[in-house]
């Protein structure tokens, strides 16, 4: 298992020409410029959607974990810091592999458990924001290894987590690969691994043992 993984805007510009971009939670539009340069398309998602959207990119809503989009849609689904703000993340992952193409990757990342170690300020009318508990919306923290069962728990290859620092955030983040032949909507699991050999293979072999093609993706270094 690789343990460092891009960026989102490195994985942007490692697509293949004329790709299709899904950006879930997209206020800021912060992935548009990066996409315009390599020539592929955008489609931000949001409750609502944001001011200044550009000329590339597309619009389509999203209420709780619901992505009203079609299913296989994009070749890449980034969502950044939207998960530690939903209350059933399987169902809103199982989203994203929906709405990912066969094949396509999915590109997370989200406050680990080390944002939650700092003590938050005693008064908070100094309206500092130092632990990941300041914000009300949030859920829960998310570490490495939660990510990866939660992508197979949808039946979906975690082929990079890791952690990394966003500015003074600490963060945890995954790089997933839809299966090639999942289309739409894939089937969802409890994993828990306990009991199960180190290693993605292993792991794969344990909770999908029906569908061990998808491990050929790992062959190829995917």
């Amino acid at each position: 298992m690789i343990t460092s993984v891009p960026d989102a805007s490195e994985t942007i510009s490692g697509l293949s020409p004329q790709s299709a971009v899904l950006d879930i939670g997209c206020f800021g539009w912060r992935l548009a410029e990066v996409c315009a340069l390599h020539g592929h398309s955008l489609i931000g998602l949001d409750r609502a959607e944001p001011p200044g959207r550009p000329a590339n990119a597309g619009f389509a809503a999203m209420s709780g974990p619901q992505l009203h989009l079609d299913d296989d849609a994009g070749h890449l689904t980034v969502a950044s810091h939207v998960l530690e703000h939903i209350d059933q993340p399987v169902a809103f992952f199982a989203e994203l592999v929906r709405v990912t193409a066969p094949g396509g990757l999915i590109w997370i990342e989200a406050p680990s458990e080390l944002s939650a170690m700092p003590r938050a300020s005693d008064d908070a009318s100094d309206q500092a924001f130092i632990s990941f508990w300041d914000d009300p919306t949030h859920v829960r923290p998310w570490t490495p290894a939660a990510l990866y069962r939660l992508a197979l728990s949808c039946q979906c290859l975690p082929i990079a987590c890791g952690r990394a620092l966003t500015g003074a955030i600490h963060v945890s983040r995954m790089l997933a690969r839809k299966p090639l032949g999942l289309q739409g909507r894939p089937p969802v699991t409890y994993v828990s691994l306990a009991d199960v050999a180190p290693g993605l293979e292993a792991a794969w072999r344990a909770v999908w043992p029906s569908q061990p093609d998808a491990l050929k993706l790992i062959a190829q270094g995917s």
